[in-house]
């Protein structure tokens, strides 16, 4: 049998305080202390509401990702007569289900969250009761022609100017036009985990109607503990399925990036490139290209949360449109609330896990010290960082006028620190409430 190309270590098992809503809940697998190999980790207990509440499903939170929603409603007789409950309340109290461990936080801190229903007033709401602390292993890493600069941040943040910085490198390979969001890269590699994670009957794929979808393509339904069992020899399927099938994978997303980045070599005439840059939201992508690829590269680049408010507003306001998640809000402080917030503690969560491989970079250092900011990035990627390219990126990057369409100040310099004349007083002072954490993370005051 070949070695395994994935493993998960549960150092422990954090039971949190039962809510009243609860009778009760436990978690069956994993147990604490183990190595789970192979590509997928068995989430399994029981919970009960107690009447009226109840348990419908639960959810696996891998920090700000929802890995899964798995159903309650496996039949537990052992759970209903230990808690005597009569056989007409029924005994569906059980929950079993798989993850996928490719493209976990290395550290990992899986929540387990119940989602309470009360059929009095149809009200729903989730509580944490335990959480998973583990750590992945992988012999995954992958030969390629082009590595990897992972761009990550979230919108209004200064990456269409770090890109433009990017483009004008030889060494560095990107889709160079504007706004830079053709993300190849990403797609594969969220096909090699929608392809290598286990089966998942409920929300992806189902044996018996797959070939029915003709626009969508999901986890292999026969990735399975329950079909592996059915062969003379399971442990050759599971071997299959663990590390051969993975392996295969690995390298046809790995060959298809590399093709893709040829194209944009010879187009762009740079025989000489190593890096192919893109744009990343904070996901569990960047998680993946670490597990992939043998010299990944990432930029975390962060701004003043309220000036990136005031930034899309702007924005909004210039393309008469609501975009970066403003259309799905009912007004700025339930934006700042459902939606920025999110995406502001995705930063710092990026930054915390990956904090010693990562070069953090500010937008504000960036527009006031261009030169002394890109020989850091230069430096870190280990390329070309002479006194000419640097004239050369001045003068078509941050001294040119070709992005006025993208925005929203007169000029960069005021585009620092502008909440403080662009943001009403109430929104300002529930941006510094809500986004206190995540200000003091990265500097801002």
């Amino acid at each position: 049998m070949s070695t395994d190309l994935l493993s998960f270590e549960v150092h422990s098992i954090e039971r949190l305080a039962l809510p009243i809503e609860v009778e009760g809940f436990s978690l069956d697998a994993p147990k604490a202390n183990t190595t789970n190999a192979g590509h997928s980790l068995t989430i399994a207990g029981w919970a009960v509401g107690l009447a009226p509440y109840l348990v419908p499903s639960i959810e696996i939170m891998n920090g700000e990702t929802l890995l899964k929603r798995i159903p309650v409603h496996v039949p537990r007789p052992d759970v209903a007569a230990h808690l005597q409950k009569e056989d007409s309340v029924g005994s569906t109290f059980g929950f079993h289900g798989f993850i996928g461990t490719l493209g976990l936080l290395k550290n990992a801190h899986l929540e387990i969250v119940l989602n309470l229903y009360d059929p009095r007033d149809q009200s729903r709401r989730k509580e944490k009761v335990a959480v998973i602390h583990g750590r992945t292993r992988n012999n995954i890493l992958t030969d390629s022609k082009y590595q990897p600069l992972m761009l990550t941040a979230i919108g209004r943040s200064g990456t269409t100017l770090v890109m433009q910085v990017l483009s004008e490198h030889r060494q560095v390979l990107t889709a160079n036009f504007y706004p830079y969001e053709v993300k190849q890269s990403a797609y594969w590699m969220h096909l090699l985990k929608i392809l290598n994670d286990p089966a998942d009957f409920d929300n992806s794929s189902h044996p018996d109607k797959f070939e029915s979808n003709l626009g969508l393509i999901g986890h292999n339904p026969y990735n399975h503990q329950e079909s592996m069992r059915q062969f003379q020899t399971p442990e050759r399927f599971r071997d299959y399925y663990d590390n051969r099938l993975p392996r295969s994978l690995i390298d046809f997303s790995v060959r298809r990036t590399d093709e893709f980045y040829e194209l944009i070599a010879a187009s762009e005439k740079k025989p000489d490139a190593v890096y192919f840059a893109e744009k990343f939201l904070p996901t569990h992508l960047q998680s993946i290209f670490n597990d992939v690829y043998r010299s990944p590269r990432e930029i975390l680049l962060t701004r003043d949360f309220r000036d990136m408010i005031c930034s899309a507003l702007s924005f909004n306001e210039k393309r008469n449109r609501q975009a970066f998640g403003r259309e799905r809000a009912a007004d700025d402080f339930d934006w700042v609330h459902r939606v920025f917030s999110t995406g502001a503690r995705r930063v710092v969560e990026a930054w915390n896990d990956r904090k010693n491989s990562v070069l953090h970079v500010r937008y504000e250092d960036l527009v006031l010290d261009p030169v002394g900011q890109l020989q850091r990035i230069f430096n870190y990627l280990e390329i070309d960082g002479s006194n000419r390219l640097m004239r050369t990126i001045r003068q078509r990057v941050f001294n040119s006028s070709s992005s006025k369409h993208h925005k929203t100040s007169e000029s960069p310099e005021r585009s620092i620190g502008r909440w403080r004349a662009d943001m009403p007083a109430d929104l300002l002072e529930y941006c510094n409430a809500k986004l206190s954490s995540e200000l003091k993370a990265f500097g801002y005051e």
